[in-house]
């Protein structure tokens, strides 16, 4: 593995990332078994025959405890989705039933002036031509109609809010089936994997491994890391430009790209920098070509050769005469400046 520079820098690439609480996930990390620990995955190798990249799935007890996560979550949704359909049913009921009783009074008052108005036409008819016939009157919507149809709108209503509910717990039933179907499926892949690819358990080495790009004496080396570095390069500098400089540190290269680099970076550099400093560090979107970038355009200014280059027979001319690299550049440099 270890001489397969491609598979472990891919490795590399996907899995690893800076903690800021480096001591304190340690410490965690002790009382929790691997393989259940919050940061643990596990890298397929690529098997160079359906794939030449490795992917990275989690391990099966992370597994089964985010199904479960999920399965809870949609089974909290259809209970409240349950709730609230029979909140609404109750409600329209109400209403319903408001709307009924306020007709059965309009009914009752109608029917006491019709009454009244029965009354005096009875007299009237009475003491008029017998031959002469009333005319015919049309059928009076009585009280029980009334309520046979009030009735019947609530129980249309309940059938509404039945059907979208029974729509909608169909949907999260499906939702729910076709979860326990994926692990099943994830169940049967994992077997079929174990048997034709390998796996690598990464758990602690996530963050241990990047670790060592600010402690160096994790592994034996006697020097800073690479926050030391920055502060011994800007305080190597005049004291006029050390302002400038903590407060415009860029980040290039392929391990800036790691997550958390720039963050550990900056809380770091704080600590070391003088109190009334401004730290601001810089990662470009692309820091892997960003400072081949910064160079191709600073060569492509009309007047590059003349201020930042020498050619060779006044170079070796320079130097035969015993110039140093500061007598020979510091000119045009300070001009620069």
């Amino acid at each position: 593995m270890m001489d397969e520079y491609h598979i472990v820098n891919d490795c590399k690439e996907q899995l690893c990332f800076i903690s800021n609480q480096f001591e304190t996930e340690m410490k965690q990390a002790r009382k929790t078994r691997k393989g259940f620990r919050e940061f643990d995955r596990e890298f397929l190798l690529p098997d160079f025959v359906n794939t030449f990249h490795g992917t990275v799935r989690l391990p099966e007890p992370l597994q089964w405890k985010k199904d479960a996560e999920e399965e809870k979550q949609i089974r909290m949704k259809i209970e409240c989705q349950q709730k609230r359909s029979s909140g609404e049913k109750k409600i329209q009921r109400k209403n319903i039933m408001e709307n009924a009783g306020a007709n059965d009074g309009m009914c009752t008052e109608t029917t006491q002036i019709s009454q009244e108005s029965k009354t005096t036409t009875n007299s009237v008819q009475s003491k008029s031509n017998n031959n002469i016939k009333s005319p015919d009157k049309k059928p009076r919507r009585g009280k029980r109609a009334d309520v046979d149809t009030v009735n019947n709108e609530a129980e249309n209503c309940d059938h509404e809010a039945m059907d979208d509910s029974e729509s909608e717990e169909e949907s999260d039933q499906q939702r729910l089936h076709r979860l326990k179907q994926m692990r099943e499926e994830e169940r049967k892949r994992r077997e079929q994997e174990s048997l034709e690819r390998q796996a690598l358990a990464m758990s602690v080495e996530r963050f241990a491994i990047p670790e060592v790009l600010f402690r160096p004496s994790d592994i034996g080396l006697d020097c800073g890391g690479i926050v030391e570095a920055i502060a011994e390069s800007i305080d190597a500098c005049d004291t006029i430009y050390r302002a400038a400089m903590y407060n415009n540190v860029l980040l290039v290269g392929g391990n800036a790209k790691i997550p958390g680099f720039r963050e550990r970076v900056e809380v770091e550099l704080r600590k070391l920098a003088p109190v009334n400093y401004p730290v601001r560090v810089y990662l470009p979107d692309d820091p892997v070509s960003f400072s081949w970038e910064g160079a191709k355009q600073f060569a492509m200014q009309p007047d590059f050769q003349e201020k930042f280059t020498i050619d060779r027979i006044s170079w070796k001319a320079m130097k035969s005469a015993g110039k140093d690299q500061k007598e020979i550049w510091g000119g045009r440099i300070c001009n620069r400046l």
